[in-house]
């Protein structure tokens, strides 16, 4: 699953060039509003700002805004009803050529989806699903046109056309899966960490697995921190604050265990090893490398993808280096 959150930054009469990441002295705070499904696991980040301050130690008054229904920060980030949340970044295209101002500026999430079996099951790799019955949530989200295009490539295996597919909500597939109304299911890693510890799934691949047989660089962009362009207009330079501040969250949530039984417990778990899983593997997928260098190994994928689907499908056709900023770059 995915993750969000809420921010507000430095209100300042200094010029633009003389805004650093730096923690602020005693100014006006800037409101940020950052949405997040808490529910979904998204808001990590916005708890761990929370829990330490980090809002007030980079001069700013983070809002936290809730939602529930994927998608929805799009009309929200449109609205200027908030000015932070996360996506991925064929998403943030997609919202770009449709006029919505977002940039990019900050790693949320590297690939962690996987495909999973019955451990039985004769399905040992991707080339094993071919002819099988395969449950997935949904035809159009990035994932699956990954899934697809590295698919190919690395198998010959085109999922969309070489298996039966069963199209589910993420719980109900792996009900699907454990009455065999299905081979094998896409599903989120979150879902799989229970039914893993049960004995009752196995990994068959992960996206970063089948990516690499492809020969696509798993690095490549995924989900990222968006920022609205009014935001960052009514606030120049701040966003190195904002960067800062999430880089900071993130280290806590790298090496503080106490902040993860609450939130595992809003996605409903409490089991203490349940807990430790999600936490390592949080750990393990969040914050990934964000670099200008990831555009062209993102542009290559994206190009498969396109290749093999058709540009309608996709929406997009190129990474546009505009789409994203680094502030954070000169900092590492």
């Amino acid at each position: 699953m995915n993750r969000a959150t809420s921010l507000a930054l430095l209100g300042t009469g200094i010029a633009a060039p003389f805004v650093s990441s730096r923690p602020a002295a005693a100014q006006t705070p800037i409101p940020v509003r950052i949405a997040a499904i808490g529910s979904g696991g998204q808001d990590e980040v916005p708890y761990a700002i929370q829990r330490y301050g980090l809002d007030k130690k980079y001069g700013l008054a983070m809002e936290l805004i809730d939602f529930a229904v994927p998608g929805q920060q799009y009309t929200m980030l449109r609205s200027d009803a908030i000015d932070i949340a996360a996506g991925n970044f064929v998403d943030l295209l997609r919202q770009r050529k449709a006029g919505n101002a977002l940039q990019a500026f900050h790693s949320f999430q590297t690939f962690s989806n996987i495909i999973v079996t019955k451990p039985p099951s004769p399905i040992k790799t991707f080339a094993d699903l071919k002819g099988k019955k395969i449950g997935e949530f949904g035809t159009a989200f990035l994932d699956w046109l990954i899934i697809r295009a590295a698919g190919k490539k690395a198998y010959n295996v085109d999922l969309e056309k070489d298996a039966t597919l069963v199209q589910g909500a993420p719980p109900l597939l792996n009900q699907f899966l454990a009455r065999d109304d299905v081979d094998a299911t896409l599903q989120f890693s979150t879902l799989t960490f229970g039914p893993h510890l049960a004995g009752q799934q196995r990994v068959v691949t992960g996206i970063p697995d089948l990516l690499k047989a492809a020969g696509f660089d798993p690095r490549s962009f995924y989900l990222q921190w968006y920022v609205s362009e009014k935001w960052t207009a009514a606030n120049p330079g701040a966003i190195e604050r904002v960067d800062a501040m999430i880089e900071e969250a993130y280290g806590k949530l790298r090496t503080d265990d106490s902040l993860w039984p609450p939130l595992a417990q809003k996605v409903g778990m409490t089991d203490p090893a349940l807990i430790a899983t999600y936490r390592d593997e949080a750990r393990r997928i969040d914050d990934p490398p964000y670099t200008p260098a990831l555009i062209a190994p993102t542009q290559k994928l994206l190009d498969a993808i396109v290749a093999l689907t058709g540009p309608d499908a996709v929406g997009v056709t190129t990474v546009d280096p505009a789409a994203f900023l680094f502030p954070g770059h000169a900092r590492k």
